[in-house]
């Protein structure tokens, strides 16, 4: 039935891009010869093309596009984006990945992040995952959405793509300035205000100018959270959750996930000499949040219930600081972009009923857990500073003769101090003495170090062959230390363990493209990705941990060796993709079609594994991934304007081993995803325009690792959802306008993702990461130049 509905729903935005194509056919003689789809200047390849040149399979959305859909972070964007999907835990804890590369295991990404030309993702031993910033979108340029294997030019975290905020540069010439107010009220949450501004100033005309960016949000939550005395016991031998809902509330806190944010943009370009230009900037933002955005799967209300009253905070802060610097030489440039950047995150997170389950019998009272001689509160506290030093130079040519290339060096120095702790109030109920539960610490160093060059030779003007290879190497240092009554020590007493890797490879990519004619361009890809393996933290496999015996049994599950410890660290895996594609435009740029379809082989995939709610990762698995994108815009007719889009994604594992069976879906990937978005623009006066936006996006299922039961992981099924948006406003020449706008029109409360535990899984529940509801409100802008 689920399928069939998917099916429906892809038929309906096939059957409207369709429709589209044959009225904008029909009505394409009677518009202006100046009415025409907008061109996109990119620098996917580090030089600059546009979209419709530049053959890879991109998206690109410009900083005023964004502005004019009401598009205030970037999930809501990459929702939009076929082939991309994500995990999420709430705002800054959000991993993005493309065409079925799931990130779900090891401590890389599988899709970079970039602001600017600095890259932001970094390897993480964070529960919460490899999770990039949320920055605000406020005076962007345009955002680029690069899928396939990026490892030639953007390196190792990108082998299912790259994601490009580019933010707008000072002007020299001009005085500029905006500002934008966004109210709003959410249902069963309340009031929220989002302010922006920007000024730019030019100090000096022509050589020196300063542009500043500032941001605040306040965000009113929607989740309960709440406290509920005589907790019920769980049933089922422990793997149903007790009835909450008959239990006398204790505490009601109305909007547990309410969000802040702050954040500051400074940059300063100085140009001393028409050649040469040196921007430094300075990037600052601060989210804190009260709770997450989850509710429990069982009532499954929009509520958290607790035995104990534990708040759950969450912040995230990060600092930038970075240096371009650009000269032109008579026949190339040379760029170079030094940056240094400093994150850290902090979440608590409550954790008192997850270890009935899986603990239960274990200690003469543990079976009593809510009693009074039960465990009493238990919360995991979760910190992870991170920093990472990079150095990027590179020249790229110029000119129009037939070769084309860019080629550069590249550094990075990450480090990281990330930090697990969890106590318990009772430690007697589990028949222990000491109320460290674990102690988990892990100082990480990476270095990065490769050479890197694409070359494009135009044979004739309408064939091109490119070729690019990344020589790299990687350097990387794990120190553990693990103590407390569920490590393998039983005890305070730390076993420590240090893992040290190193890896040198080529990641080459080849690509062919022909244009024949200038509406035309089409193109054949293939090129290889690779990701970093990592440690594992070590694992109790029987006394004196008392989990270690339900540890060692899922070890057995999984099909490791019993008595044995399993391996302390998993190595790097690859994936070489092939790709085939087309952008064309028809009716003098009214109607875009850009498509492509690829097939991917992904080797020793670095796979999470849960034996009793304790991650380990391995190289478990293979994978053969195909599918296909494919993007439309048209003008409709004069005022009316059509963007459609849709993904399919067929990612399956080869082999059946260590838990996962040949045929199994890679976790967090939906088959299909989809768009459908129509706008209407229409001068109403001499000053004024009227603008109203629609706008559905589609995610399909989706499973997703859970512990519902028993001694190892499973997928847990996420169904689809489609989330509908509505706006409409008055834009004046002056350079003001005002919307309104209504958010997931229907107030759907989908399930994003299943909330990964800092302490341990519980069999009776899952948390569900879920949407913001009904949203409705005025969004007020203002500009000038």
């Amino acid at each position: 039935m689920a399928h069939r509905n998917v099916r429906k729903i892809v038929t309906a935005i096939e059957l409207s891009a369709l429709l589209g194509l044959v009225v904008a056919a029909d009505a394409i003689a009677q518009q202006a010869p100046e009415e025409q789809l907008q061109e996109i200047v990119v620098t996917a390849e580090k030089r600059e093309s546009t979209v419709d040149k530049t053959a890879i399979s991109i998206t690109a959305v410009t900083g005023d596009d964004m502005l004019s859909r009401g598009i205030t972070d970037f999930s809501a964007l990459a929702a939009d984006t076929p082939g991309v999907s994500m995990r999420t835990n709430g705002p800054g804890q959000t991993e993005f990945e493309m065409r079925g590369m799931t990130s779900s295991g090891g401590n890389s990404p599988t899709v970079g992040f970039y602001l600017d030309d600095v890259p932001m993702t970094a390897p993480a031993a964070a529960q919460n995952g490899k999770v990039v910033i949320d920055p605000t979108l406020y005076d962007l340029n345009r955002v680029e959405v690069l899928r396939g294997p990026q490892g030639t030019l953007y390196g190792s975290g990108s082998m299912g793509g790259t994601i490009k905020l580019i933010t707008n540069q000072p002007n020299l010439t001009e005085l500029q300035g905006s500002a934008q107010a966004i109210l709003s009220g959410t249902d069963g949450g309340g009031f929220n205000h989002n302010e922006n501004f920007m000024i730019n100033i030019p100090l000096i005309e022509n050589q020196l100018a300063l542009r500043i960016v500032a941001s605040q949000a306040d965000t009113s939550g929607w989740i309960d959270r709440i406290v509920v005395g005589d907790f019920p016991q769980p049933t089922n031998g422990g793997l149903t959750r007790g009835n909450v809902l008959a239990a006398p509330v204790i505490a009601d806190y109305k909007g547990s996930n309410a969000e802040q944010l702050v954040g500051t943009r400074v940059t300063l370009t100085w140009k001393p000499t028409d050649n040469l230009t040196i921007t430094p900037s300075v990037f600052n933002q601060r989210i804190t949040q009260d709770g997450n955005s989850t509710f429990d799967s069982d009532p499954g209300t929009l509520a958290h219930y607790q035995p104990f009253d534990i708040a759950e905070p969450y912040s995230d802060s990060i600092s930038l600081a970075d240096l371009t610097v650009d000269y032109k030489f008579e026949s190339f440039d040379l760029t170079s972009v030094t940056a240094n950047w400093h994150r850290n995150s902090i979440q608590k997170q409550d954790g008192s009923e997850n270890f009935e389950g899986p603990l239960a019998g274990v200690g003469p009272n543990s079976e009593t857990f809510y009693g009074p001689d039960g465990t009493g509160p238990i919360f995991g506290i979760e910190t992870d500073p991170s920093q990472q030093f990079s150095q990027e130079l590179r020249a790229a040519s110029t000119g129009n003769g037939p070769l084309s290339w860019v080629a550069g060096l590249f550094y990075s120095d990450f480090k990281s101090d990330w930090e697990l702790i969890t106590n318990i109030t009772n430690p007697a109920a589990y028949g222990v003495t000491i109320d460290n539960v674990w102690n988990l610490t892990q100082p990480t160093h990476i270095t990065q170090y490769a050479v890197f060059g694409e070359a494009t030779y135009a044979f004739t003007d309408q064939l091109k062959l490119t070729g690019g290879l990344r020589e790299y190497r990687f350097q990387s240092d794990l120190d553990m230390s693990f103590s407390g009554f569920g490590s393998p020590t039983g005890t305070n007493t730390p076993i420590l363990r240090s893992i040290s890797q190193s890896a040198t490879g080529t990641n080459p990519k080849i690509d062919l493209s022909y244009e024949p004619n200038n509406d035309t361009l089409i193109y054949v890809t293939a090129a290889k990705g690779f990701r970093p393996g990592g440690g594992n933290q070590p694992l109790p496999i029987g006394p004196p941990s008392p989990v270690g015996p339900c540890i060692e049994a899922g070890l057995v599950a999984l099909g490791y060796p019993a008595g044995k410890p399993p391996p302390s660290s998993y190595g790097p895996d690859s994936l070489w993709s092939y790709e085939v594609g087309e952008k064309a435009k028809f009716f003098d740029n009214r109607l875009r079609i850009n498509s492509s379809v690829f097939y991917e082989i992904w080797d020793q995939i670095q796979l999470e594994l849960l034996p009793c709610g304790y991650p380990l990762f391995d190289n478990a698995n293979s994978a053969h991934i195909y599918g296909g994108e494919l993007e439309v815009q048209a003008l409709l007719a004069k005022d009316w304007t059509l963007r459609a889009s849709a993904g399919y994604t067929h990612a399956e594992l080869a082999e059946t081993s260590h838990g996962y069976i040949a045929g199994d879906r890679l976790p967090d990937v939906p088959v299909w995803t989809g768009d459908l978005n129509l706008s209407y623009l229409t001068p109403i006066s001499d000053k004024y325009s009227f603008n109203a936006y629609a706008e559905s996006v589609f995610t399909g299922n989706r499973v997703d690792l859970s512990f519902p039961g028993g001694v190892t992981d499973t997928q847990t099924p996420l169904p689809s959802y489609t989330l509908t948006n509505l706006r409409a406003g008055i834009t004046s020449r002056e350079g003001w306008s005002a919307y309104l706008f209504a958010n997931n029109v229907f107030n759907k409360h989908a399930s994003l993702d299943n909330m990964i535990q800092l302490t341990l899984s519980s069999p009776e529940y899952n948390r569900m990461e879920t949407n913001q509801p009904l949203t409705i409100g005025v969004d007020l802008s203002y500009r000038f130049r």
